[in-house]
């Protein structure tokens, strides 16, 4: 999906970078502007779904226009033909990213703190990663005996209905308590899959 506003947040950005750039010779305030625009279409490129909030973060990542042209403006490139921008280097999934896999079904609390302090996912990632199922398998055990409890205590209670009926009810509670149980490790194969993708999405702030 493209971002509606795409050209206007760029172009607003770049303008501020003109603006803050206006005492450099016009050489080098064309070449940082280009360096700019670069960068921000080789970002745009890696992003497999781009969003307002993903060009906005683009932004943020490259930093205040007027630190980014004074940063520039120290660092004159060899050649004397004037600043360059130094690009992020894309963050590299490690060790976090494993041990927030490993305890969200079993430790969900810790598995949650790690999952949120990682750049590796989105915060859309990190909503489902937070929230199916909330508590892991802890969470899953504790809700599971309140609702065995309730359903043993409608079923003593009524004891008029049919066979059928009950073998059905049976079987869908069945069915129904395998995909719950199923759920924090569907969870995390797609957390899995989405870390694999963002190896060359993610970019390190800073």
């Amino acid at each position: 999906m493209t971002a509606p506003h795409a050209n206007q947040l760029i172009d607003g950005y770049l303008a501020r970078i003109q603006a803050a750039a206006v005492d450099l010779p016009a050489g080098a305030r064309s070449e940082l502007l280009d360096d700019i625009r670069s960068h921000i279409a080789e970002a745009r490129s890696r992003e497999p779904e781009e969003t307002d909030a993903s060009i906005l973060n683009i932004l943020d990542r490259l930093g205040e226009p007027d630190a980014v042209v004074a940063e520039a403006r120290q660092r004159p490139d060899t050649a004397g033909s004037g600043p360059t921008v130094s690009l992020p280097s894309p963050y590299r999934p490690g060790i976090l990213e494993i041990a927030a896999l490993i305890l969200l079904p079993f430790f969900w609390f810790i598995g949650v703190i790690f999952l949120w302090v990682s750049p590796a996912w989105s915060l859309r990632d990190k909503i489902i990663g937070s929230l199916l199922p909330p508590g892991g398998y802890l969470g899953i055990i504790t809700i599971g005996a309140a609702w065995g409890h309730h359903a043993f205590a409608v079923t003593g209670n009524n004891n008029s209905g049919s066979a059928p009926v009950e073998v059905i009810g049976t079987v869908l509670s069945l069915l129904l308590l395998i995909a719950i149980y199923l759920l924090p490790l569907v969870t995390v194969a797609y957390l899995a899959v989405r870390l694999h993708w963002g190896q060359s999405t993610q970019v390190a702030a800073g």
